[in-house]
């Protein structure tokens, strides 16, 4: 059986953190893989695997400091 695993990135570092995860599907990887890069700072991207498989990629969004144009 192939393990469940993820790749953090960060805008500076395309291999941030990488984690072996302790799940059972894909969703529980996929709510894992967030706890991990929730410990990274400034994680932009995360590549969630079941051997080579891709699972997922959860990419963060940017938060910006520009004000909302008018309606």
């Amino acid at each position: 059986m192939d393990c469940y695993y993820c790749i953090v990135s960060t805008n500076e570092e395309p291999v941030a953190d990488l984690a072996v995860l302790d799940a059972r599907d894909d969703r529980t990887a996929l709510a894992r893989a967030r706890a991990v890069a929730g410990q990274v700072a400034g994680w932009e991207r995360i590549s969630v695997y079941a051997g080579e498989r891709v699972v997922g990629v959860v990419s963060r969004v940017a938060e910006t400091t520009e004000l909302p144009l008018a309606a």
